[in-house]
């Protein structure tokens, strides 16, 4: 009886130890984990103020930047990624992605920038539904022309795109950056940003929509002085002055930080450009023109058909000038969904082809009809 007290005793100790150890450990690594990210804060305000002229984009690399060496010194653990990427969705302008791994029905978060080697940015889930609702607070997205927008509860839609507490894993909750009121206004911002490139279609487009909407042309790429602004139901009316005349501009909508910014900062000069685009139906406009114009001259798009991915599946859709996104397919995977738009293509191309053929023989069955006529 006494060597099994002495051994119970011996084990019970051994026990407690373990436990202590172990709590010790993880005390270590929460303690670490602090001081990184209390280092990485002290490095980003010494960045801001030793490097005030960096552009917001930039500092945001410096800063991830900064992160990434530290990370790979003081956590290797975090580049020890195990299984495959299940999910995919691209993340800011620099090429980044944030892809959802799955090893041993295990999921986990994980960020990849170019040029980089990938690491993990969050803890380990039971499902892609919990590391996205936990990580981003919502589960439900769309994959638009290599864009990423998720969905929230009342409708609205927001983007990861340039969000560094996500990638820098320093926020929680995470934070939001960049919302829309609804998918449909954030595929409307993406048209807009996507005719912007073009200089050519910028303008054309501009003068379309200024015309549809009644509002003065001549005052593209002049830069006015914004005097007052009001808004009632019948919209928002723009006072503002060019070349010391003073002038009214009549708009459906605009952006609420200008409203503020005029109401703040009467007599502030801006390129009368920058203001309208920021409006929604100046937006639709844009996407309006898109169809019609963008499309037929530069053919960017297959037929105006493309693939949309959300969390219920993939399928092939046609976007709508108000910015709605029709289907016209069932659901299919990824993959299998850009194979069945290829074949779409092929097919119009096919019937487009059968039609310019009926229309020659038709031409020259009149051109007969026509020779045996003067015969």
């Amino acid at each position: 009886m006494r060597n099994d007290s002495i051994e119970r005793a011996i084990n019970d100790a051994a026990l407690t130890i373990t436990d202590y150890i172990l709590q010790k450990i993880e005390q270590i690594k929460r303690q670490k984990d602090l001081d990184t990210k209390r280092f990485i804060n002290q490095e980003i305000k010494n960045q801001q103020r030793d490097f005030p002229f960096l552009s917001t984009e930039e500092q945001a690399e410096v800063e991830y930047d900064s992160y990434y060496r530290l990370i790979k010194e003081h956590s290797p653990e975090l580049f020890e990624i195990t299984g495959d990427p299940i999910e995919t969705f691209p993340f800011d302008k620099n090429q980044g992605v944030f892809q959802i791994f799955e090893d041993k029905n295990q999921f986990f978060g994980v960020y990849k920038q170019k040029t980089k080697e990938a690491h993990k940015i969050t803890p380990v889930f039971s499902s892609k539904k919990d590391v996205l609702q936990k990580t981003v607070g919502t589960f439900r997205f769309e994959k638009f022309r290599k864009y990423s927008f998720f969905l929230t509860e009342d409708g609205k839609a927001f983007s990861l795109d340039e969000n560094k507490h996500l990638r820098l894993n320093l926020s929680k909750p995470f934070k939001i950056l960049t919302t829309y009121e609804n998918i449909e206004q954030a595929r409307i911002a993406l048209v807009k940003e996507e005719l912007k490139k073009n200089p050519k279609l910028l303008k054309e487009s501009l003068y379309r929509t200024l015309e549809e909407n009644h509002i003065p042309c001549d005052l593209l790429g002049k830069t006015v002085i914004l005097q007052n602004i009001s808004k009632d139901d019948k919209g928002i009316q723009l006072s503002l002055e060019e070349n010391q005349k003073e002038r009214i501009v009549q708009l459906s909508d605009i952006a609420e930080k200008w409203i503020e910014k005029i109401r703040d900062n009467p007599g502030m000069n801006i390129v009368f450009d920058e203001i309208i685009m920021d409006s929604r139906s100046i937006a639709e406009g844009f996407l309006a023109f898109y169809e019609q114009g963008l499309n037929k001259e530069m053919q960017v798009q297959q037929h105006n058909f493309e693939v949309i991915v959300t969390e219920e599946g993939s399928y092939i859709g046609k976007l709508s000038s108000n910015g709605i996104m029709k289907q016209i397919s069932p659901y299919f995977s990824e993959k299998e969904a850009h194979k069945q738009l290829e074949n779409l293509a092929h097919h119009i191309q096919l019937e487009k082809h059968k039609e310019r053929q009926v229309e020659k023989e038709w031409e020259l069955s009149i051109e007969v009809i026509e020779l045996s006529e003067k015969a």
